[in-house]
């Protein structure tokens, strides 16, 4: 994962987070420098537990992002997140 997600050829504009909960966290941070200004981060299954982590990340204005939760479903949600940063 770490060496086809730091060599990526231009911006990503998009990414969508729907696998391992534990990974969101490791996976924003290694695209990271190959984010585009306004990028769309969209985060499936948000409610479970183990995505605290990453929310907190996404939530704290400070490492760059504007997030809000949107709930998809009952018991379930997604976390929209525009990377801010230029």
């Amino acid at each position: 994962m770490r060496s086809t997600l730091t060599t990526l050829d231009g911006p990503v504009g998009f990414v969508l987070l729907d696998g391992w909960k534990e990974l969101y966290l490791p996976v924003i941070r290694l695209l990271e420098p190959s984010l585009s200004a306004g990028a769309l981060i969209v985060a499936d299954n948000t409610e479970a537990a183990d995505t605290r982590p990453y929310l907190d990340y996404v939530r704290d204005p400070g490492n760059g992002y504007v997030s809000f939760n949107f709930p998809a479903r009952r018991q379930d949600s997604m976390e929209l997140s525009c990377w801010a940063r230029t």
